[in-house]
């Protein structure tokens, strides 16, 4: 993430024409498959998450920019919905006809005002959602988004009038922000029109700003944040925020601005979140890959052939089993440390980054990374929330950083999940092995777990608890590394 000047922003926003053309329609409920099941995993910055329906299945999920959460028969924001909660998930299908796009869901409850409130009051914090319908000349026409038009309506009648105060921000697809105090565009609003609002998503207002500048960002299917009359234009929390304050020493790409999904015209090749008209990058030997050009595939680790620099894993849910050889320029990771491959062990999850061989299928792997790597590399730990029995409830949670005033602030949590353990799950704490029963409330935990494969749910292998074990753990791991030098 980078700090930069109206200016630049405005330059580093142009948008493709594949971009601009993307499909603007609200769906119809009618069209969604209804999935009763159980929240287990909520990405709230990324907007996606993961649930298991009835019959056990575990169900990822990502939400288009229109759709919302509906939680005790209101709108809420993912971050406002307890794991655990039972209710029925709206899905879409996919550009592949997997449903993993969550449209809403329904708990059957009556409408509650405390939380229709507490919704209202974290959009008057980040604006309304919408996306842009036309600009012409200084004006940019826009539909806002809903999962209720009629209380939309009644909510913000008296700001959604011609010559109110309203201030968009260019934002993505995700609904993040950069920096809406320096990057929004102040202008009154001089049209309102009603649109249609059966279809979901649709808040059924359309309203024409007047603003003083055009970005480049202001274009038909941009994402904007509004704020009405009388709200402040403040940036999205850290990590939230496009913008980068403290988290400079990240190794991937997860809560900075991912610009391969944001600007895909400046990629060559395909990538996971864009340009799928293209083709995908083929490596050479001696040149490291480019940034983004690998296709990352989840799964568990099941062979190792050291002396071959092949192995074998099974893809995370559908257990389809891989043959890979590993590319001669490759990076393993394990602790935190960079081991033999035959020190990867086997049965656990593993992140393996991906590209084709001759004949076009993904065996050929890049790097690999472990759960508690990929976490330590982004300087993310989990805090234990609740404990109930073999479910531990963890929040996961950014490091201390440096707000405008020097001081150092704690993120809100960007995530939660549900993590499943059993009796041969292993718990550390220093050098030490403590009991399960030794984990409670408040505890910082870095772990790893077996993959979900069909008929058998992930579970923690092992937990190491505090921040100074995480250390020491990695630094055990590096010495026999250092040792052989």
């Amino acid at each position: 993430m980078r700090l930069f000047c109206v200016l630049l922003f405005a330059s580093a926003l142009s948008l493709s024409a594949a971009d601009a053309a993307k499909a603007m329609e609200f769906p119809s409920l009618s069209d969604a498959k209804r999935i009763h099941g159980e929240l287990v995993s909520v990405d709230f910055i990324l907007r996606k998450g993961e649930f298991r329906a009835d019959d056990g299945k575990l169900m990822p999920f990502s939400m288009p920019p229109y759709a919302v959460m509906k939680y005790k028969g209101v709108e809420a924001d993912l971050r406002e919905v307890p794991l655990g909660t039972k209710m029925t998930f709206l899905m879409l299908p996919d550009a592949e006809g997997r449903l993993t796009r969550l449209v809403t869901t329904d708990d059957g409850l009556p409408a509650d005002e405390a939380q229709l409130k507490k919704f209202r009051e974290f959009t008057e914090k980040r604006g309304v959602a919408g996306w842009i319908d036309k600009t012409e000349g200084n004006t940019v026409t826009l539909t806002f988004f809903s999962g209720d038009a009629a209380a939309f309506q009644a909510a913000y009648k008296e700001l959604l009038e011609v010559g109110k105060e309203a201030r968009p921000c260019v934002a993505n697809d995700e609904l993040r922000t950069w920096n809406p105090g320096v990057d929004g565009e102040r202008g009154s609003i001089t049209e309102v029109n009603k649109v249609p609002s059966e279809y979901f998503g649709s808040s059924g207002v359309q309203v024409t700003v007047k603003v003083s500048n055009m970005l480049e960002g202001f274009r038909r299917g941009r994402i904007v944040r509004v704020f009405l009359a009388g709200w402040k234009a403040q940036d999205q929390f850290y990590g939230e925020s496009l913008m980068g304050y403290g988290f400079g020493r990240m190794q991937d790409q997860e809560l900075i601005e991912n610009v391969a999904m944001d600007y895909p015209e400046q990629f060559p090749f395909r990538t996971d979140y864009g340009n799928a008209h293209l083709s995908w990058y083929q490596p050479k030997d001696e040149v490291k890959p480019p940034p983004f050009s690998e296709h990352t595939v989840v799964g568990e680790l099941v062979q190792v052939g050291s002396k071959t620099g092949s192995g074998q894993f099974l893809t995370e849910l559908t257990g389809e089993p891989v043959n890979f050889t590993l590319l001669k320029l490759h990076t393993l990771k394990y602790l935190g440390a960079d081991p033999q491959f035959a020190q990867l062990p086997t049965g656990q999850r593993y992140r393996f980054d991906l590209y084709q061989d001759e004949k076009g299928a993904f065996t050929r792997v890049n790097r690999i990374s472990d759960d508690f790597s990929h976490s330590s590399a982004n300087a993310i730990t989990a805090r234990v929330t609740a404990i109930h029995g073999d479910l531990i409830h963890v929040g996961w949670q950014l490091p201390l950083v440096k707000d405008y005033n020097g001081d150092m602030q704690r993120a809100p949590d960007i995530a939660s999940c549900i993590l499943r353990v059993n009796d041969a799950t292993r718990v550390w704490k220093a050098d030490k092995q403590v009991k399960l029963a030794d984990l409670k409330e408040g505890d910082v935990l870095l772990f790893n777990r077996t993959a979900e494969l069909p008929g058998k749910p992930s579970c923690c292998t092992d937990i190491w608890i505090g921040e100074e074990t995480h250390k020491l753990v990695t630094e055990k791991m590096r010495k026999p590394a250092v040792a052989k030098k």
